[in-house]
């Protein structure tokens, strides 16, 4: 009979801490130290926000308090407990995970070593990844794989409803123009299409009408607010080919309905040197000069700017060859995976918090072989995780969207 590695475990000291440690720690953000990580966060944590002005006074023998009152302002970390369930049947699992180590014939009666650790791992750790990657930023509502019913913002979303965070939208006339209609094949009417491209990304706000993105089908979502990937159509046209939270599926957009009027914004290779230009000058230059400021950028952004520096590389060899410098003036740009379509964030990463609880027992990873008990050929496969976010000092935060 076929071996199994049964675990019900938590984190302290098992062997499946590495595996929930990765799920949680190892979204590409928190691997790149763009969040400040705050473990054992088992209820609400209070992060204390302390803030105050400098007076320079006159020479004095006797202390004068400067007069100036301390503010203290208090953000939170509210961990939300979410889970992954999945189910195998056990023979079809042999065959497809555990072929390569068993010797021909037939499947040595499916009679195999068999670590079910391992196959979570190198199966759906990667997934889990990516899911709590766009979880921290996007939030469940912008999150496909969030089906649980706690509520979850995300940075972005969050830091866009703080009234305290310095914010620029893309509405100047060379990052974004008038659309006058929206047909139900997703043909984008305007006025002019010379500063787009095929593959560029446009953000769709302002919509008059009824359109409705049934990519996932209908009766679907609002085209209000949703990102694109577009290909050109006419001197006065393009298409919106795939929305861009189904970059990884692939999926092509369908709609329906009809709209009359929308603002289409842009970040593009015609514009992003302009874009950079003027947020490198509305960056504060405290928080600018820190060690641990980054601006991130959405990859798409990110390949315009590679773009736009080929562009301008007159009598440059190898100019779009060469891999190209991700930074700005010495400010380093960071390209965010998985992130919200023309959106750019200015941010020290000691002012962006991601909370874990990392030895809880609301964190834990167990395997199940089901025939023992129920007679079911089934394996079946659980974790459970914790996790917060929030940022500290709203007045330091830097936001660029549509």
């Amino acid at each position: 009979m076929a071996q199994f590695t049964f675990t019900n475990n938590t984190y302290a000291g098992e062997a499946l801490a590495g595996f929930m440690a990765s799920t949680l720690l190892e979204a590409d953000s928190v691997k790149r130290g763009l969040l400040t990580v705050i473990n054992d966060v088992k209820s609400r944590k209070i992060i204390l926000d302390v803030d105050d002005d400098v007076v320079l006074q006159n020479p004095s023998g006797l202390f004068t308090d400067q007069g100036t009152t301390a503010q203290q302002i208090e953000s939170y970390l509210d961990p939300v407990v979410y889970e992954f369930m999945k189910q195998e049947q056990w023979d079809k699992l042999a065959q497809s995970w555990e072929a390569q180590a068993l010797k021909p014939g037939a499947f040595m009666d499916y009679e195999g070593i068999v670590d079910l650790s391992d196959f979570m791992v190198q199966r759906y750790l990667t997934k889990i990844q990516i899911a709590n990657e766009r979880l921290y930023w996007l939030g469940k509502s912008a999150t496909k794989e969030a089906a649980f019913t706690a509520d979850f913002a995300g940075l972005l979303p969050t830091i866009a409803a703080s009234s305290g965070v310095y914010k620029v939208d893309l509405g100047k006339s060379a990052t974004s123009m008038a659309a006058t209609a929206i047909d139900t094949s997703g043909i984008v009417t305007v006025a002019d299409t010379a500063s787009l491209r095929d593959g560029d990304v446009v953000t769709i706000t302002g919509v008059t009408g009824s359109s409705k993105d049934s990519t996932n089908g209908v009766p679907g979502i609002n085209v209000q607010g949703q990102s694109y990937f577009i290909k050109v159509a006419s001197a006065t046209s393009f298409k919106l080919v795939r929305n861009f939270n189904e970059v990884n599926s692939r999926k092509p957009a369908t709609f329906t309905g009809t709209s009359t009027a929308a603002t289409v914004s842009y970040i593009n290779a015609s514009n992003v040197l302009g874009v950079l230009a003027g947020i490198y000058a509305q960056l504060d230059p405290a928080d600018r000069s820190q060690s641990d400021f980054n601006l991130q950028i959405p990859l798409h952004v990110g390949y315009a700017y590679a773009q736009a520096q080929a562009d301008r590389a007159v009598n440059v060899l190898n100019a779009f060859a060469d891999p190209k410098k991700m930074d700005y003036l010495g400010l380093p740009l960071q390209l965010m995976n998985h992130w919200q379509a023309n959106t750019i964030l200015g941010a020290r990463s000691s002012n962006l918090f991601l909370g874990v609880d990392l030895l809880g027992d609301a964190s834990e990873l167990s395997t199940v072989y089901m025939k023992p008990y129920t007679n079911d050929n089934v394996v079946r496969m659980k974790a459970r995780m914790k996790a917060a976010v929030n940022y500290k000092f709203a007045n330091e935060l830097f936001y660029l969207s549509a």
